[in-house]
């Protein structure tokens, strides 16, 4: 590990923020195991807003390898695109979680994103 991801490291440890590729989010474990909210970006373009009160890490995967749930991403997201997915994050409490998801769904609609995977209408 070089310095500069030292310091990122550091950075997102104590903001409790990060990105990273969907894969490095779960297999490098990037991704926090807590819970929090989540940003997913494809092609320079934001997709979702979502929250993960089982653990951002567990969402990631879930996203990554394909598993059945109930979360809209998994539809979009295939073997065939999936590496080049990103995902940003803020960890935080399951209770806080629902909040923020609103706001930046909120923001981004107010900015003129159409958040095509997301379940929201």
């Amino acid at each position: 590990m070089g310095l500069f991801d030292n310091i990122m490291g550091a950075l997102s440890n104590a903001t409790g923020m990060g990105s990273a590729s969907l894969k490095s989010a779960y297999l490098d474990q990037k991704a926090p195991k807590g819970p929090g909210v989540y940003k997913i970006t494809y092609r320079g373009k934001l997709m979702k807003v979502g929250k993960a009160s089982d653990g951002l890490r567990k969402r990631f995967s879930d996203y990554y390898r394909g598993e059945a749930g109930g979360t809209a991403g998994l539809k979009y997201i295939t073997e065939h695109n999936r590496d080049s997915v990103y995902v940003s994050w803020k960890e935080c409490s399951s209770s806080e979680a629902r909040d923020i998801e609103t706001m930046w769904y909120d923001q981004a609609k107010e900015r003129g994103e159409e958040l095509p995977w997301s379940d929201r209408r």
